[in-house]
């Protein structure tokens, strides 16, 4: 017993532990997996509004260009200067404005009237461009070696251009990408704005932006240091997940268990797998030639449940719906038994319990036949023992009548089982009677003292040798109960009084120690 309980608590402790080390397995690869998509998904959506962000930034660039050439003349007076300081000065991003004329000559700025011819390839890009209207990024004078520059010309020739840091051009997606992403922006082939100096890891993924009408390209870059920074951040929830994944497989575990462990559930299995074992219970005949027989009784040892009793075994089957697949594998065993024992067991009839409800379904005989063309030993040898647990109405009388005509046709007896404590109709046995009236029990254990236990038996030994049939006394145990039966002439015998159900080898055993009994008795007769 104790090491049962040692060996069941190691159980738990296997199983504890393999549960939460799948479980932290689990739980690192799904908050693994699912970031590692969402880090994906957010790529692409930050990627996504950069680009809009960037869009409207460059759109609000050439509204304040278009707002400024709207206002400016070909002349650079004060009153014009003064209105180029003014827009610098209320400008977010630019810190000079310059106008230019239909030769693209810059002739005025800012700081004064000026006479700057602007780059052929610049002029080219303004002259293609549909809204006549372009960037670049070149050395300037005023901001240093790095400058962006925006162009703008009104139809009628007058320009305007402007120039700010790079760096504020990347400041309206600076907010979106940053701190998270490393990013570049590029202009034609010169750099914006770029922190890939701050790379120290493996790129994960790279999504990549062009502005057409600019030539401005946006690379967006996922670095696995992000990765694992959020991952990082993520091990609490990953530990809580981990605690729940825990309880949730080891309760589904131990609810398994305990189902596997069910009555219900070890009943079906055994079926199934054919586990339950068949005891046999001699059937003595009180005649010194009389010959033997025998009942299959079902014994079944559950590892989690112990010794079942047989009562509890049909009424779980009748439940589950298997109870015929208990009666054929009770026969086949039967069958095995014979094979198993062909000189002991070759006078000796074997009868086998059967629920009357499967006698009335149709495909009870044929799947019968079946079984007697698989165990050719059964032929003449098998009885069929039916327990009457309910009255059968108008409709189900015919039909069981038709059923026992087909069954008999087969060559298998038919016994009455417990006749006195079910709904055994004596019209019934008028009209198809049993080979067999099987006595119950109860009657037996009241026969001594019971005188009106004694005249309803003898009424019923008077009705079985009216109708043809054999009598067998069930549950006889003590010899003042052999001594009453046999005075009211039944001469078949069954009970712990002679033998109890044994299994297959022993009930051999005790046939042969039995029968050699019996043979020195008639020799000294």
């Amino acid at each position: 017993m104790f090491g049962d309980v040692r060996a069941i608590a190691f159980i738990e402790k296997k199983v504890f532990f393999f549960c939460g080390l799948f479980s932290i397995f689990l739980s690192f690869l799904l908050f693994s997996a699912g970031l590692y998509v969402f880090l994906l998904n957010d790529l692409d959506k930050r990627t996504n509004m950069a680009k809009n962000a960037l869009s409207k930034h460059m759109e609000s660039i050439f509204a304040e260009l278009q707002q400024v050439a709207d206002n400016s003349a070909l002349v650079c007076e004060k009153a014009d200067i003064d209105r180029l300081r003014r827009a610098t000065f209320y400008s977010p991003i630019f810190k000079e404005f310059g106008l230019f004329n239909a030769d693209f000559k810059v002739y005025c700025s800012n700081l004064g009237a000026i006479n700057i011819s602007i780059y052929k390839s610049i002029v080219s890009r303004i002259e293609n461009s549909e809204d006549r209207k372009t960037v670049s990024l070149m050395n300037s004078k005023t901001l240093g070696d790095a400058t962006f520059f925006a162009f703008y010309q009104r139809p009628d020739g007058v320009g305007v251009n402007a120039l700010a840091p790079p760096d504020s051009i990347a400041s309206s997606i600076n907010q979106i990408l940053l701190p998270d992403y490393v990013y570049e922006l590029t202009l034609g082939k010169q750099v914006l704005f770029s922190n890939r100096n701050q790379i120290v890891s493996d790129l994960i993924e790279t999504k990549k932006v062009t502005f057409d009408d600019w030539a401005i390209e946006l690379e967006v870059l996922l670095t696995t240091d992000l990765y694992w920074n959020r991952l990082l951040a993520l091990l609490p929830w990953i530990f809580m997940c981990w605690a729940l994944l825990s309880i949730i497989l080891c309760t589904g575990y131990f609810t398994f268990a305990y189902y596997r462990r069910s009555l219900r559930h070890c009943v079906k299995r055994a079926i199934k797998n054919n586990a339950m074992e068949v005891y046999f219970q001699p059937i003595v005949s009180l005649n010194v030639d009389g010959q033997y027989e025998m009942e299959a009784l079902i014994r079944w040892h559950s590892v989690h449940h112990g010794q079942v009793s047989p009562l509890v075994i049909v009424d779980m089957a009748d439940r589950l719906g298997l109870i015929d697949e208990l009666t054929w594998m009770v026969i086949r065993k039967v069958g095995d038994f014979y094979r198993e024992y062909p000189l002991p067991l070759s006078d000796i009839n074997i009868s086998v319990n059967v629920d009357r409800h499967s006698l009335l379904k149709e495909t009870f005989a044929p799947s019968l036949a079946g079984i007697l063309d698989e165990y050719p030993e059964l032929k003449g040898r098998l009885g069929l023992e039916v327990t009457e647990t309910s009255a059968l109405n108008a409709i189900d009388l015919p039909i069981m009548v038709s059923r026992f005509e087909h069954i008999k046709a087969l060559g298998i007896h038919l016994s009455v089982d417990d006749f006195g404590t079910g709904y055994a109709g004596l019209d019934f046995l008028r009209r198809f009677p049993y080979d067999t009236l099987k006595l119950d029990q109860i009657f037996i254990a009241s026969l001594k003292d019971d005188q009106f236990t004694r005249q309803i038996l003898t009424s019923v030994t008077k009705l079985a040798k009216e109708l043809n049939m054999k009598l067998v006394a069930e549950g006889v145990e003590r010899e003042d109960q052999l001594n009453a039966v046999r005075e009211l002439g039944v001469d078949r015998v069954q009970g712990y009084y002679f033998c109890r159900p044994l299994p297959k080898e022993q009930v051999i055993a005790w046939i042969e120690e039995h029968a050699a009994h019996m043979q020195q008795d008639s020799t000294r007769l």
